[in-house]
């Protein structure tokens, strides 16, 4: 039969043979039963759009997909030219935004924009389609974030920027009553809402309930959780600086507190559990200075740094605790230093790092009977956070070990380096970890294998990666085939309110407004805290 038009054949087929998916049948007569995925790399699944029997499918790119490979944006003075001539176009009058004044009150199609959006990005982070990517890749959310909040300084230092609400009040602004009753409303039902902004006399409740300090200063001038408030010790009438989230976190007196952090006794029943020669703060190893816990079994020497204690605040030198690394391997053991944000948030792969130090190792694999595969960025995200103690990094691609059942219970990540000198020759390992509570005999060396494959089919030359000295030595790397390219230098550093550790990126110099980088940390209520430096090894 011949017809003259597609919907009389698609009907056809529907009422003749049964066939109500013509594009099933489409692909069986064509394409031997497969939908043909875009062309922009071996690496894209995404599926091509069909446009019916009649015309099959016209591209050979998925939407949007095109521009990886043919697109004037790849070119950055096309780029710069686009931009110019969209602003003078919008300057002269020549272009105009559709929905300029209007608000979804206003006008029925933004409302209908904003429900049909807001509802989409609701029901797929509730079904986890959709993960925040601030969430999946930290380190450049926060690059991104101080990226935005520099320019956005200037912007409003030039007056290019204006606040939309510059001289309005509730009494002359809807939106902005609007907004005061939301915020209002939000703080009165929300418990979790009040915890980022209290009321003073919700301050005053806080310390009243801890029951240790008295408050000296006003509870009219907090102004956020990170705003330090002198407060007087009950027990030794010494003063201190604290905000609350030190209080909360740790409501201790740092004068009369015990010698021994609570975390660290907590440290040392966990490896006495495992090892019974372990000793606590002990003096033998490099007297005079003390190890948190010392187990001469296994040659191993435990560092617990308290947020407060091992911070600027209290330990100006940032180079101690290289030193005091160095000085534990000049005695013949290994060093492993851990922050009490990690024991608090990471307790099981802290433990699981120290059972492996211990040889108190659980299951135990061969990595020559697992196979290899190539995971999304998301499960690599989800496999990291469970099993590395610094979380997920993002990366452009992720190599796992999976065993028989389908487990991941390896994984290393690629990405390129931050340093420009390693950028073009060499591609970084980011992240590599094995799931807590397993040992896998030569899991580094396999995954490095392919690693390499997969580098070097990119055009990178060999392989890099950077060793926490506080945690390794990188000898597992080097017994894989890797070499040592330079030793640790200078020492890593985070910032603290004393309750969390942020990444140094997060607060930054901003020079508009003439502040320095100690300054800016200084007003957030942030100090530094230093680690050891990095190993860096390098496979080619």
């Amino acid at each position: 039969m011949t017809f003259g038009q597609e919907a009389k054949f698609v009907l056809h087929l529907n009422e003749a043979h049964d066939i109500s998916d013509p594009l099933s049948l489409y692909l069986e007569v064509y394409h031997k039963g497969s939908q043909p995925t875009c062309h922009c790399s071996n690496q894209c699944i995404a599926k091509l759009p069909w446009a019916g029997w009649k015309k099959g499918f016209l591209s050979s790119y998925a939407r949007g997909h095109n521009a990886r490979i043919d697109s004037s944006y790849h070119d950055k003075d096309k780029q710069k030219e686009m931009a110019r001539k969209r602003s003078e176009g919008y300057a002269s009058g020549k272009y105009a935004v559709w929905n300029k004044g209007l608000t979804k009150d206003t006008s029925s199609k933004l409302a209908v924009i904003s429900s049909t959006i807001s509802n989409t990005l609701l029901e797929g982070y509730a079904s986890g389609r959709l993960t925040d990517w601030r969430k999946l890749a930290p380190e450049k959310a926060i690059i991104a974030a101080c990226k935005m909040s520099e320019t956005k300084s200037r912007l409003y230092a030039s007056g290019e920027l204006v606040p939309w609400n510059l001289g309005l009040t509730k009494s002359s602004s809807l939106a902005l009553l609007k907004s005061s009753d939301s915020i209002k409303k939000n703080y009165e039902t929300n418990p979790g809402a009040s915890a980022k902004r209290f009321k003073p006399e919700q301050v005053t409740a806080i310390v009243e309930s801890i029951g240790k300090f008295e408050l000296l200063d006003d509870p009219a001038c907090y102004r956020n959780k990170y705003h330090k408030l002198r407060l007087k010790c009950n027990a030794c009438g010494q003063i201190q600086l604290k905000n609350l989230m030190m209080l909360i976190g740790s409501p201790v007196c740092f004068s009369c507190a015990p010698k021994e952090s609570k975390g660290q006794l907590e440290v040392y029943d966990f490896v006495r559990s495992i090892s019974l020669d372990a000793v606590l703060s002990s003096r033998d190893l490099i007297a005079p200075k003390e190890i948190d816990v010392l187990v001469p079994s296994a040659k191993l020497a435990i560092e617990y740094n308290g947020l407060y204690w091992h911070s600027a605040a209290n330990i100006s030198n940032k180079n101690y605790h290289e030193m005091k690394r160095k000085l534990v391997e000049e005695a013949g053991y290994s060093f492993f230093m851990i922050f009490e944000d990690e024991w608090r948030d990471r307790r099981h792969i802290v433990e699981s790092m120290i059972r492996h130090r211990l040889k108190s190792r659980g299951e135990i694999l061969d990595a020559r009977k697992l196979r290899i595969t190539e995971i999304d960025n998301k499960t690599a995200a989800n496999f990291f956070e469970a099993s590395h103690l610094e979380g997920h990094a993002m990366c452009s691609s992720c190599l796992a070990l999976v065993d028989s059942s389908g487990r991941i219970v390896a994984a290393m990540s690629l990405r390129r380096p931050f340093h420009a000198s390693r950028a073009s020759a060499s591609i970084e390992v980011a992240r590599s970890a094995c799931l807590p509570g397993i040992t896998i005999r030569g899991w580094i060396g396999k995954l490095t294998v392919a690693a390499l494959k997969k580098a070097k089919s990119q055009g990178y030359e060999s392989l890099v990666s950077y060793v926490d000295a506080r945690i390794g030595n990188g000898k597992g790397y080097l017994s894989a085939g890797w070499e040592l390219e330079s030793m640790p230098r200078t020492p890593r550093f985070w910032w603290t309110d004393f309750h969390d550790r942020f990444n140094r990126f997060k607060f930054k110099a901003d020079k508009n407004s003439g502040l320095s980088q100690f300054e800016v940390a200084n007003d957030a209520g942030v100090t530094e805290i230093w680690g050891c430096g990095n190993y860096v090894v390098r496979c080619s």
